[in-house]
C-alpha cells in the first residue's frame, strides 16, 4: 500500500486536504471520490519531482498551442484524471517550450493548494484574463472541462479571425511603409538640394516650403532628438492608455474610428455573445456567465454595459433591458436576448449571435479591405502632390530673380 496525499473540495466548495492508503492513484482516487468530495489533484508521497524538459530556447505561446492544450486538458479532465495528472500530461505533450514550463509552474501551484485560475494567473503573458475567467468559472460550477472547450473554441475562431485580418492587411501596411519611405527619403536627401539652391539666391521663400524646409532640417540634423521624443511620446500613451482613464478613452475612440469603429463593436459583441453561450450552455449561473462574458469583450465599454445589465439580473430583472438603453449593442442583439430570455432558450439564441456576426465580420473585413486600397492610394498621392507643391512653389518667382 502507498500513501497518496490529496487536495479536494467539497460541496460548498471549501478545500480539503489529507492521506489516503492505496495500491494505485485510480484506486486513491475512488476512495477519495467515496468521500463525496471533488479532486483537484492527488499524488503519492514518495514520488519525486517531474522530470524536467531538456532545454529549449523560450519562445512566444500562440494561440493555437492553448487551443491545443486546452482541449487536451478537457480530454483528459473528462476520463476522470484529476487536475494535477492532467497538467502533468498537457506539459509534457505540449511542443511548446515555454507552455511546458508555465504548465509545471501551474501544477506544483495547486499542489500547494492553490487554485488553476489563482495558478494561471501567475502567467499573465500566457494565460489573459478571458481564459482565466473561465476556468475560473469552471471550477466555481464544476464544469471545468465545458468551460475548456469553451475557451478552445473561442481561441480557436479568434485565431481564424487574426489571420484573416492579417491577410486583408498586408497590402495596405505594405503601400503605407513604402509611402513612409518614399518621404523620409524626400525629406533626408531631395529637400535638402532644392533648400541649398534657395539659399544661394537668397529668394523669399513661402510658407509651406519655409516649414518643408525646416522639418527636413531637424529630421537630419537633430534625428536623434526626433528618435527619443517619438519613443518618449509613444511611450507616454501607452502608460496613459494602461490607466483605467486611459484605456476608457482609448476605446471609446476604437468604437468611434471612420471604418473601424463598426468593426471594432461587431468583434466586442461577437466575443461577448459567443463566451456567455457557452458559458450558459455548460451550465455556469447567470450571474458568473455575464463576469465572465464582460471580461472577454476585450473593449471597456462594452464590459460597462454587460457589468450594468449583471446588477440587474442579480436584481431579478431581465439582461437585455439594459443593453438596449446603453446603446452600445444593435437592436437585432438586443431584441434576440430578449426573446431568448422570454422563451428559456438564451443560449441558442446567443449561439445564432454568435454565428451571424462570424460571418458579418468577415464580410466587414473583406469590405474593409477594398475600401481601404483606393483610400490608401489617394492619401499617399496627396501627401507627395503636397511636398513636390512645396518644393517648386519658390521655382516660379526664381525664374523672375535670375531675369533680374
Amino acid at each position: 500500500m502507498t500513501s497518496f496525499a490529496y487536495v479536494a473540495r467539497d460541496r460548498d466548495g471549501n478545500q480539503k486536504h489529507g492521506v489516503v492508503e492505496a495500491n494505485t492513484t485510480d484506486e486513491a482516487q475512488a476512495l477519495v471520490r467515496a468521500r463525496e468530495l471533488f479532486v483537484i489533484s492527488i499524488a503519492a508521497r514518495a514520488s519525486g519531482a517531474e522530470p524536467s524538459k531538456p532545454f529549449k530556447r523560450k519562445k512566444k505561446v500562440k494561440i493555437s498551442d492553448l487551443v491545443i492544450m486546452s482541449r487536451q486538458f478537457s480530454t483528459l479532465f473528462k476520463a476522470g484524471i484529476s487536475v494535477v495528472e492532467c497538467l502533468n500530461a498537457v506539459a509534457r505533450q505540449s511542443e511548446n517550450a515555454t507552455l511546458s514550463a508555465a504548465l509545471y509552474d501551474v501544477r506544483q501551484s495547486v499542489l500547494e493548494g492553490n487554485t488553476i485560475a489563482d495558478s494561471l494567473r501567475r502567467h499573465p503573458k500566457i494565460f489573459n484574463d478571458k481564459y482565466i475567467a473561465l476556468v475560473r468559472a469552471g471550477e466555481a460550477g464544476g464544469v471545468l472541462e465545458q468551460t475548456l472547450d469553451v475557451a478552445a473554441d473561442q481561441f480557436d475562431r479568434e485565431a481564424e479571425l487574426q489571420e484573416k485580418i492579417k491577410s486583408a492587411m498586408v497590402y495596405p501596411a505594405i503601400v503605407l511603409l513604402s509611402a513612409v519611405g518614399v518621404v523620409m527619403f524626400m525629406l533626408v536627401f531631395i529637400v535638402p538640394v532644392f533648400a541649398n539652391v534657395y539659399k544661394q539666391f537668397k529668394a523669399s521663400l513661402p510658407a509651406p516650403t519655409l516649414l518643408l524646409i525646416t522639418f527636413s532640417h531637424i529630421l537630419t540634423t537633430y534625428w536623434w532628438m526626433v528618435g527619443i521624443v517619438t519613443a518618449a511620446m509613444v511611450y507616454g500613451v501607452k502608460k496613459f492608455i494602461a490607466t483605467k482613464r486611459g484605456k476608457r478613452i482609448y476605446h471609446r475612440i476604437m468604437l468611434k474610428l471612420p471604418m473601424l469603429g463598426k468593426l471594432n463593436r461587431k468583434v466586442a459583441i461577437a466575443r461577448f455573445s459567443e463566451t456567455l453561450a457557452g458559458s450558459v450552455k455548460s451550465g455556469i449561473p447567470i450571474l458568473q456567465a455575464l463576469s465572465v462574458s464582460s471580461q472577454t469583450c476585450a473593449n471597456v465599454i462594452i464590459s460597462e454595459v454587460v457589468d450594468n445589465a449583471a446588477l440587474k439580473v442579480k436584481d431579478g430583472s431581465p439582461m437585455s433591458p439594459p443593453l438596449e438603453a446603453s446603446g452600445e449593442f444593435p437592436s437585432m442583439v438586443t431584441y434576440m436576448i430578449a426573446a431568448g430570455e422570454q422563451s428559456g432558450n438564451l443560449d441558442q439564441m446567443l449561439e445564432e449571435i454568435s454565428r451571424f456576426y462570424a460571418r458579418d465580420i468577415e464580410f466587414s473585413v473583406n469590405r474593409l479591405t477594398r475600401a481601404m486600397e483606393p483610400l490608401m492610394t489617394i492619401v499617399i498621392g496627396v501627401v507627395v502632390l503636397v511636398i513636390l507643391l512645396a518644393l517648386y512653389m519658390p521655382v516660379f518667382s526664381l525664374t523672375q530673380v535670375i531675369r533680374k
